[in-house]
């Protein structure tokens, strides 16, 4: 198994070939998407238990996030599912969440999608430049938001580093929305996808379908049905749908 600075290392290695600034948040979706061009990503509603899976078959890569979870858990699904795609190799389904099939590999991934969203160089910088000394609620709340990490990841992060006490965490754990609320942030990180995103995707399925349509390849009756497709488990994904969708 690879130890924490071993993935938080290929974390920011990635972050410096994409390009980005080990000191600076991210936007996860946009930069992967840009980054990954053979990449689709499926927002959908999967059991509560499924935070995401991935696939990659040649060339073909994907990735399904849970979009019951708040928006802050998908940025770790997705930098999460990245790991298994990027640094392992394996053609199955992975299907992650609260049942760890392979701890080594959940762990792994898991270390290195909190240090891709906040490498630990990011987080020591932020702290000496507000001036933290002692992590308080509010100090983690206006963290979280400047790095768009789900608050229990937050949480995780600051204990692997030894920033809080197990009983910091206890006490930390509950009711951060209504904190941030009172500190003037939206509830947007800590809040599933809206009914509008709750079924999107985009990525290299969506990039094709509009190119073939352009180019005149398909008609708009063909271009809706691909669209369509893209969210029918049986032909897209090859699971059961009852194996893990809501």
């Amino acid at each position: 198994m690879k130890q924490y600075h071993e993935t938080n290392q290929l974390a920011e290695n990635l972050r410096r070939d994409w390009g980005i600034d080990n000191y600076a948040p991210i936007d996860v979706f946009s930069l992967t998407i840009e980054k990954m061009h053979n990449l689709t990503v499926i927002l959908l509603p999967l059991h509560e238990k499924v935070s995401g899976c991935s696939s990659k078959v040649n060339d073909d890569q994907l990735i399904l996030i849970n979009s019951q979870h708040s928006k802050g858990r998908q940025n770790f699904t997705l930098a999460h599912e990245l790991y298994h795609l990027i640094y392992e190799d394996n053609e199955e389904w992975l299907i992650c969440g609260s049942v760890k099939k392979n701890h080594f590999s959940e762990k792994e991934a898991d270390n290195f999608a909190s240090s891709l969203l906040m490498p630990s160089g990011a987080l020591h910088e932020y702290m000496k430049k507000n001036h933290i000394e002692k992590w308080t609620l509010e100090d983690i709340i206006f963290c979280e938001q400047f790095f768009q990490i789900s608050h229990i990841a937050m949480l995780c992060k600051l204990r692997v580093e030894d920033l809080i006490t197990y009983d910091d965490f206890i006490l930390y754990k509950d009711n951060v929305k209504k904190e941030a609320l009172k500190l003037g942030f939206s509830s947007e990180l800590y809040d599933p996808s809206s009914e509008s995103k709750k079924h999107f995707s985009f990525g290299n399925y969506i990039r094709l379908t509009e190119k073939a349509y352009e180019n005149g390849k398909i008609s708009i009756g063909k271009k809706e049905e691909l669209l369509l497709d893209v969210f029918r488990s049986d032909i897209v994904y090859n699971l059961q749908e009852g194996d893990f969708l809501e």
